[in-house]
């Protein structure tokens, strides 16, 4: 698909949504110059809550953002749990702590983690091929599809080509009211040049597609709906009742637009109206809060969704060919900020990351289209930890 003004390119969920190692040495260097003096006067919750707040404004304000929801504790246990900005700039509806908002990839996280379990229930087995459980005519879809683990799908090192391509967006936008099945997903990413397919455990390369060859998975070792697995699960064992699955019922309310600036003039509004999330299915359907996320994953990395430490342990085995900065369905961010996921889908970009031996929680969610606006937000909120 050829660029032009009209079509924002590589709109949906990537995994390098930042610039990790520019940002870890920013962050590093941050902490590093700060006054650790130990007689230093705690600051009121408070002032901590107001002073994130202040950022997050002056942030949004500078880049034109329409809105955030932020859900942040800093080492002291203060917490900033917020809503700034509009949720929806047409009727004027404020952004709040509890709206809803696309968290695209950050739903890999979940169905990594139904995965996990049904590994630990000896429903499937993490290092057997996906052949195992997937009928042939999916897996000889792929040029390497006979020679592809689960672990493979979970981490990124299967080689199949990322559908979400500049194409892929080109056709998206134009009709997109269209139902997309997973089928339908899979044969884009079959339709691709076959050189952009790699040998499996060759080289790290974010791809779409293997999450949604993994919710086949799911959905034919349990007989069970993906979006049913993920409520059973998670979500209500976590009493998580804001967040959704793509293929059930959302509630309207308090559910924010997606803005993406085609040019000067022209913005595209992105909701269950104009692009219902069937494009996205398994590798980015869900619909979540700032303080939902937190629940998550801090429920998630202290082992609450596991029956065995042994499992988070595998899931947090950051594999070598991503330079230790992916693991299984969940992402490193480097000392200072911890362990979560990142997302981007059309019109909105979330960020979760958690550090229990600092005791801190970032997760933001907003709506907008600027990849650089997080990075802005993190330098921000992390240099208020020391101060």
């Amino acid at each position: 698909m050829k660029n032009d003004s009209k079509t924002p390119k590589r709109l949906t969920s990537n995994i390098i949504i930042i610039c990790l190692t520019t940002l870890i040495c920013t962050i590093s260097l941050i902490f590093s110059s700060c006054n650790k003096d130990e007689d230093s006067q705690i600051v009121p919750a408070s002032t901590f809550k107001n002073d994130v707040e202040k950022v997050l404004a002056d942030k949004i304000e500078e880049f034109g953002i329409q809105g955030i929801t932020a859900y942040i504790q800093n080492s002291k246990g203060e917490i900033c749990n917020t809503g700034i900005g509009l949720a929806d700039s047409i009727n004027k509806i404020p952004m709040k702590y509890d709206t809803k908002i696309r968290i695209a990839s950050i739903s890999k996280t979940f169905l990594a983690t139904v995965v996990l379990q049904l590994w630990e229930e000896n429903l499937l087995d993490i290092d057997n091929l996906m052949s195992e459980y997937l009928p042939d005519s999916i897996v000889s879809m792929f040029p390497y599809g006979a020679e592809v683990n689960l672990r493979q799908l979970l981490n990124h090192t299967s080689g199949i080509y990322d559908f979400e391509d500049d194409q892929f967006i080109g056709i998206l936008l134009s009709n997109p009211q269209h139902h997309w099945t997973p089928y339908e997903l899979l044969l884009h990413a079959v339709n691709a040049d076959l050189s952009v397919h790699h040998i499996p455990g060759e080289l790290f390369s974010y791809s779409n597609t293997n999450y949604i060859l993994l919710g086949l998975i799911v959905e034919s070792v349990t007989d069970i709906s993906l979006e049913k697995n993920i409520r059973d699960r998670v979500l209500t064992p976590l009493n998580l009742n804001n967040t959704y699955s793509g293929n059930e019922e959302i509630p309207q309310e308090n559910y924010a637009n997606g803005y993406v600036r085609l040019s000067e003039t022209d913005v595209f509004i992105a909701n269950d109206q104009t692009l219902p999330l069937y494009f996205e299915w398994a590798h980015g359907q869900m619909v979540s809060t700032s303080e939902d996320l937190s629940i998550f994953f801090n429920s998630l990395l202290n082992g609450d969704l596991f029956k065995e430490s042994a499992t988070l342990n595998e899931m947090i085995n950051f594999t070598e060919l991503s330079q230790h900065s992916y693991g299984l369905g969940i992402s490193m961010f480097g000392d200072i900020l911890g362990i979560g996921h990142n997302g981007s889908t059309v019109g909105f970009i979330s960020f979760a990351a958690i550090n229990l031996e600092k005791n801190t929680t970032i997760i933001l969610c907003y709506n907008d289209q600027d990849m650089s606006f997080t990075n802005e937000v993190l330098i921000a909120v992390t240099g208020l930890w020391e101060e």
